[in-house]
C-alpha cells in the first residue's frame, strides 16, 4: 500500500530521459518515491491517501542552490542605496539578536515554500556570521518548523582578523575581537550539530566567503592583480579543507573573475573540485573557464542586472559541460526567492548579453533549478528528479489560469508564465508541506507577525531608520536623490565592519 499518490496529472519528472508523462502519477512509500509512470498502472492500487491532480503539472522541488539567510527580514528596508553590503554587513555584525535568526529562518522557508523550493542554500548574512554556533541553529530550527530542507552554509568572513562583532545580551550590545580559530571552532560545532540533522532535512556545508582572501570579495580582480595566492588564502584553504573532509561535507563559496585562477595555484588545497560550488562566477576569464571544466567544479549564479555588463560565463560553462544551477541569491524586492522569475530572468539576460535570442531554451533553464541544481549541492542522487527511490520532494502547479492555458509546450508555458501563486501542493520527504496554497506545519499569520516585529526592532536598534522610512517621498521625480545621510560609513570602518 503506497502511502501517497498522485495521479491524472501532467508528470514533469526530469529523469534521464527527461520524460513528460501526460496523465501521469507519482506514488510515496515513506519519504521516497516508489512509483512514476501512467496513472492507470496504479489507479487502482490501495493508498493510504489518493490525490486527483488533473489540470496540475506534478514535477520535482525547486533546488535554490545560493541564497543568504538574513535578507528576507531587510528586503524591504535597505535599498535604493550604493552602500548596500556595508550598511548589511555592519548590521549583520553588530546588530542582530540570536532571535533575530530563528524568525528570519521561518520567514525565509516559508517564502520559499510557497515558490515550490524544497531544497534551499541559506548563507549567514552577507558575509557568513559564524562567531557563535547559535546563529546558525537557530536558523536551522526556523526551517525546521516550517519544512523545507536547508543546507546551512557558514564559515570566516573577509579579513583581516581578529575581527569585531556584538551580541546582544539583555538588551545590550556587548562587542567582541574574535580570534580566526573561534570562528573556524564555531564552523566545526555548527558542522557537527546540523550536518544531516532533522531526519536528514539539514545539511551544513563549510562556507568561506570567497575562494581565496587576498583580491577584491564581490567582484571581479585586474590580471595585473592576481599574481600569486597569499599564505593567508593558502592557510585559509588549508583549514577549509581539514574541516570539510573530517566531516565529509561540501564547500561553497563566492568567486569572481581572478579567484578561480588564484586558487588553481594551490596544488594541495584549491577549493575547486566536484566537492565545491561556486557561486556568481561574474568576469571570469576564458582559461578560469577551461580550470573550472578541468577540476569539475560546480557552477551557480544569480541573473541580476549586472549580469549585462559583468556577466557569468553560462554558455561557456555549459558547452565545456560545466553543471551550472542558476539561484535567487535570496529574497529581495525585485524577486524574492522565485525560481519562475529566476528563470525568465536567467534566460532574457543571457540571451541579450549574447546577442542572441536562441540561447538558453526552457528546458536547458528548467534543467538549471532542479536536476543540475541538486548536483551542484551534491545532491543529485537523492533529489532533483521523480524517480523511484529518490526522497519524495514534489511540487503541484495548478494549471487552471488564463496564464498557462492552453496546455502546449508546457515546459515553455511554465517557465514563461509560471509564478508561485501556481504551486498549491509541497511534498519534502514524503511530508505534505504545502496544501491548497497554505503551510501545513506552521500558523502563517504568526510566522509573518513575528518576523514583521524583528524587522522593526532590528531597524530601530541598528539605526537604519532612514533606509526604512525615509523622510521625504520620491512622487513625480526622475530619478531618486534621498535628501538625508543614511548610512554613517566613517562609523562602520572605525568598527571595523565595512565591507
Amino acid at each position: 500500500m503506497y502511502d501517497l499518490l498522485l495521479l491524472h496529472a501532467t508528470v514533469i519528472t526530469m529523469d534521464p530521459k527527461r520524460r513528460i508523462i501526460e496523465d501521469g502519477a507519482v506514488a510515496v512509500e515513506g519519504n521516497r518515491i516508489a512509483f512514476v509512470g501512467d496513472s492507470k498502472e496504479v489507479e487502482n492500487c490501495e493508498a493510504k491517501r489518493k490525490v486527483d491532480c488533473a489540470d496540475h503539472v506534478i514535477m520535482p522541488g525547486f533546488v535554490d542552490a545560493h541564497g543568504h539567510g538574513g535578507h528576507s527580514i531587510f528586503k524591504s528596508v535597505v535599498k535604493d542605496t550604493s552602500y548596500w553590503m556595508p550598511v548589511m554587513t555592519h548590521t549583520y555584525k553588530n546588530y542582530i539578536t540570536d532571535e533575530f535568526w530563528y524568525n528570519e529562518g521561518r520567514l525565509s522557508a516559508l517564502e520559499r515554500l510557497h515558490a515550490g523550493v524544497t531544497t534551499g542554500v541559506c548563507v549567514l548574512g552577507s558575509q557568513p556570521r559564524c562567531d557563535d554556533p547559535i546563529f546558525a541553529i537557530n536558523n536551522a530550527k526556523g526551517y525546521a518548523e516550517v519544512g523545507v530542507r536547508d543546507i546551512v552554509c557558514t564559515g570566516p568572513c573577509s579579513l583581516p582578523w581578529p575581527h569585531r562583532f556584538s551580541r546582544w545580551e539583555n538588551g545590550k550590545r556587548v562587542t567582541k575581537e574574535v580570534a580566526y580559530e573561534q570562528v573556524l571552532d564555531s564552523l566545526e560545532t555548527v558542522i557537527q550539530e546540523l550536518n544531516h540533522a532533522n531526519g536528514d532535512r539539514t545539511r551544513a556545508y563549510v562556507a568561506p566567503f570567497g575562494a581565496v582572501t587576498s583580491i577584491e570579495v564581490s567582484g571581479p580582480t585586474g590580471a595585473d592583480r592576481v599574481i600569486a595566492p597569499t599564505e593567508w588564502d593558502l592557510y585559509q584553504a588549508k583549514e577549509m579543507r581539514r574541516i570539510a573532509a573530517k566531516y565529509n561535507t561540501r564547500i561553497h563559496t563566492d568567486a569572481f573573475g581572478g579567484m578561480v585562477r588564484l586558487a588553481s595555484m594551490d596544488k594541495e588545497n584549491a577549493l575547486l573540485g566536484p566537492d565545491v560550488h561556486l557561486q556568481h562566477c561574474t568576469g571570469l576569464t576564458m582559461d578560469e573557464v577551461v580550470i573550472l571544466q578541468k577540476t569539475d567544479t560546480h557552477v551557480s549564479f544569480a541573473p541580476g542586472m549586472r549580469q549585462i555588463s559583468i556577466r557569468t560565463p553560462v554558455v561557456e560553462l555549459l558547452e565545456l559541460g560545466v553543471t551550472v544551477a542558476i539561484t535567487t541569491d535570496g529574497s529581495m524586492l525585485t524577486s524574492g526567492f522565485d525560481m519562475f522569475s529566476a528563470m525568465k530572468r536567467a534566460q532574457m539576460i543571457h540571451r541579450v548579453a549574447s546577442h542572441d535570442s536562441f540561447y538558453l531554451p526552457s528546458e536547458k533553464v528548467l534543467e538549471m533549478v532542479t536536476i543540475d541544481a541538486a548536483k551542484c549541492v551534491g545532491m543529485e542522487k537523492e533529489v532533483g528528479s521523480l524517480e523511484v527511490g529518490k526522497k519524495a520532494d514534489i511540487i503541484s502547479i495548478n494549471l487552471m489560469n488564463p496564464r498557462l492555458m492552453p496546455r502546449i509546450n508546457i515546459v515553455d508555458t511554465l517557465v514563461s508564465n509560471g509564478m508561485p501563486s501556481d504551486v498549491d501542493m509541497v511534498i519534502v520527504d514524503g511530508a505534505v508541506m504545502l496544501e491548497n496554497g497554505k503551510a501545513v506545519n506552521v500558523d502563517e499569520r504568526d510566522v509573518l507577525l513575528k518576523a514583521e516585529q524583528e524587522a522593526i526592532e532590528t531597524v530601530k536598534r541598528a539605526g537604519l531608520d532612514k533606509f526604512a522610512w525615509p523622510s521625504v517621498p520620491q512622487w513625480g521625480r526622475t530619478k531618486l536623490y534621498p535628501d538625508e545621510v543614511r548610512f554613517d560609513l566613517e562609523a562602520s570602518r572605525r568598527d571595523g565592519n565595512y565591507y
